[in-house]
This record gives C-alpha cells, sequence and structure tokens, in this order.
C-alpha cells in the first residue's frame, strides 16, 4: 500500500481515473461556486488504489437541488429521499451517484434513526462510522482534490486500522458492529483495541436487540455477500456478534468452513443460490426448527425463507437418509421436494454418493413425452395423467427406459393398464 499519512491532495489520481472524468466535468458544470465533495467510501477507495464507480458527493447547499442540475448536466434521472436531504442520480448504463445535502445528526435512544439537520462539511463527516469512511476530497476549482480528514482516516488506512470516531459509536447504531467485521474483512484490517471493546459492550449491553429486522436483515446481507465473508462469520464468533443476533446463531470457525463448503459446491454445480443465503444457513444451522420463525422475522422475501429454512432442517435429515443406499428414484423422491438449499446443505454435511449423483445427473433427468403425447395415445385429462409421467421418470432414473420410443412404449403399457 502506498504511504498516505502526509498526503493532502488526491487530484492526480482523481485525473487518472477515466471513469470518474464525466462526473468531475459535470459537477464543474453546475456547482455555481458551491463547495462540493467527494465523501466516504469514494475517497476511501481512491487512497486504497482500489477505485470502484460508486460516487457519494456531498454539497453544503441544498442536496437535491445540486442532484436535479447534476441530472440534467449528465444526462441521467433523480430519485429523491427528501427527508434526509438525499438524493440518487442514475445515469448511462447502470452507473449511479448519491447526492447528499451535508448535515450533522443526533440520536435520541440507542438504535433509533437520527435526527439530521443541514451542517458543513465537517458535520457530515463527524456523523460517519470508522475514520477512514470519514473523509472527503474537495471537487471546487481552487482546490481539488484537497484531502479533508479531521479525523487522521489516512493514518488509519496506512495502519490497517478500523476505529470509531467517539465512544458512543455502537449505542448510537448497532448495526456499525456489523460493518465494522466488513471493512475488517474486505480489507484484511483490524480492528483498533478500544473500539472492539466498544463493540464488546454494545453486544454485552443487548444494544443489537433493540435494531429493527428489516436493519439487522440488511447489514447480514451485506456481509455474508462479500467475497472475504468467511472471515467475517469467524469474526461475528470471536465478537460475540452471532449470539448477540439470536442465542442459537452461531458464528465462528465451523459456520465459516460450512459456509466455504456450501460456497464451494454451489460453484462447482453452477446453482443460482446467492452467497447470503448460504450464510444466513450456516449461522442458523443450530435453530432446527426455530429457523424459520427466525428468518420470518427478519422480514425476508417468503421465498428466501423457505429456501434458508429447508437448509437448515431438512438438509441435516437429507444427509442422514442418504447415506444408506437408495435408488435414483428415491434419491430423486427425497431431494427434489425441497429448494437446491436443502439437498446442498445435505452434501456440505455428508458427502455420500448418492447426493453427489443428484447434483452431477439425477436433477437434470426429463422425460421426452408429455401430456400432450399421453393424450395422443387416448389417456384423457385427469390426475392419472400426473401419475403416469411420474411412474415413467421413476423408470428413467432408474435406467429403465432410454428414449423416446421407449417411454412411448412404457405409457401405452400404463395407459392399458
Amino acid at each position: 500500500m502506498p504511504r498516505m499519512a502526509d498526503e493532502t491532495s488526491i487530484a492526480d489520481r482523481l485525473d487518472e481515473l477515466p471513469g470518474l472524468r464525466p462526473v468531475l466535468d459535470a459537477v464543474a458544470a453546475v456547482r455555481d461556486g458551491k463547495a462540493v465533495y467527494l465523501v466516504g467510501g469514494t475517497v476511501r477507495d481512491i487512497l486504497l488504489d482500489q477505485p470502484g464507480f460508486d460516487v457519494d458527493l456531498a454539497t453544503e447547499d441544498d442536496g437535491v437541488r445540486f442532484a436535479e442540475a447534476l441530472a440534467r448536466q449528465i444526462g441521467g434521472r433523480v430519485r429523491l429521499h427528501d427527508a434526509f436531504g438525499t438524493a440518487v442520480v442514475e445515469h448511462g448504463n447502470g452507473e449511479r451517484l448519491d447526492v447528499v445535502t451535508a448535515r450533522r445528526e443526533r440520536y435520541d435512544a440507542p438504535a433509533a434513526l437520527p435526527v439530521v439537520e443541514p451542517g458543513t462539511i465537517d458535520d457530515d463527516l463527524a456523523r460517519r462510522d470508522f475514520t477512514i469512511n470519514a473523509m472527503a476530497a474537495s471537487l471546487g476549482a481552487d482546490d481539488f482534490g484537497r484531502v479533508v480528514d479531521p479525523f487522521h482516516g489516512q493514518a488509519d488506512l496506512e495502519a490497517r486500522t478500523i476505529r470509531v470516531l467517539h465512544d458512543g459509536s455502537f449505542v448510537d447504531d448497532p448495526t456499525r458492529i456489523f460493518r465494522a467485521v466488513r471493512y475488517a474483512s474486505r480489507y484484511g484490517f483490524d480492528l483498533d483495541r478500544h473500539t472492539e471493546e466498544l463493540a464488546r459492550g454494545a453486544i454485552d449491553g443487548e444494544l443489537v436487540a433493540r435494531l429493527t429486522p428489516a436493519r439487522l436483515r440488511d447489514e447480514l446481507v451485506l456481509l455474508l455477500d462479500e467475497r472475504q465473508a468467511p472471515q467475517s462469520i469467524r469474526q461475528l464468533g470471536e465478537l460475540g456478534a452471532d449470539r448477540a443476533i439470536d442465542r442459537r446463531v452461531a458464528g465462528g470457525d465451523e459456520a465459516a468452513a460450512l459456509f466455504e463448503r456450501l460456497e464451494t459446491l454451489r460453484d462447482a454445480y453452477r446453482l443460482a443460490i446467492p452467497s447470503w443465503r448460504l450464510g444466513l444457513a450456516a449461522l442458523a444451522r443450530e435453530l432446527g426448527a426455530d429457523a424459520r420463525p427466525w428468518l420470518d422475522a427478519l422480514a425476508l422475501r417468503r421465498a428466501d425463507a423457505q429456501a434458508v429454512a429447508a437448509a437448515v432442517t431438512a438438509g441435516p435429515r437429507l444427509a442422514e437418509e442418504l447415506r444408506e443406499a437408495q435408488t435414483p428414484a428415491d434419491v430423486v423422491a427425497l431431494a427434489e421436494p425441497y429448494p437446491e438449499d436443502a439437498p446442498l446443505m445435505a452434501l456440505a454435511l455428508a458427502d455420500t454418493p448418492a447426493l453427489r449423483d443428484y447434483f452431477e445427473r439425477l436433477r437434470d433427468v426429463r422425460l421426452e413425452v408429455d401430456g400432450a403425447d399421453l393424450a395422443g395415445l387416448g389417456l384423457e385429462e385427469s390426475p392419472r395423467v400426473g401419475e403416469v409421467l411420474a411412474e415413467l421418470r421413476r423408470r428413467k432414473l432408474n435406467g429403465e427406459l432410454d428414449g423416446r420410443d421407449s417411454e412411448l412404449a412404457a405409457a401405452r403399457e400404463l395407459i392399458a393398464q
């Protein structure tokens, strides 16, 4: 990592980012002498030489009005969040700019949403979560690229440290515990000792339980969807933040190893299961039948809650049932009624030939005949159509049928019966 403790400007780095140039040109065209800054994670990642294209802007003027002018200039459209003086400018090929009015915040109660009012850029940086996110870079004509760093975030980047801005940070917003873990894992940083003590204090004070289910869900999904999620799961266990979510939610090494196995198998079989869903299943593996109520409380989409619950409840049962030799049709009959998360969990828990065969071959076995073919053979529409098709597939799974002609012959036999 380049040395950055004495750095006061990132003008050269901004000029070297071609993807940022249209935004900088648009800002210059509409700022009208008002102070505008790149803020937060955008500055952090540029300083880390890991620039992305998530661009956060703050202005000490009216942020919504500035966003509207910026959208007109760049050929985009605006989505407003007036209650917080924020807006999103969507432009180009799915690109977005987040624009905020610089503001100060206060928290009237632990874990509550903040009360906000307009402020300066220093006020805006003071409301941030960690020092490495509490930096800004001016986009003014006279001081373009000047880094505003009141909390020494550059020094903490160099020291590879996650540090909160003040002692009440986790009390104000316990979601910052999960963000601290996520950033530490993403960048390979360590929590500052005092920051870790404050996090443990907030956990011991049961502040995580005060979070709304939706806020907790959003933080878990973000944490579990990152490439370094296994390390985050380990650290949740080390901090005790897992048990703060629910006393039966378990992170640590075992959960991390299970999550890694699930991801490896998911990728090997090209399953369209999001990583965060596998991570939730690994964390919730001890909940058993209580997994579904817990997942419903997180306000997950019904299909996602069903899939994770199936992995937690049906997965271990399938692992046990499929340890013994089964016919291919019996394997499918056991595994297929569940979302793919369940047999995948079973395979992660017990690497049996039957489960391997299910993912490598059996789940893709399909008949070459259908209901129309059965109608052509004289079978009228009735429940019997489904019964015949099910029996044909059972025979095909067991290797008794090897193509359309043999399927039609077997169908004629079954219809005649």
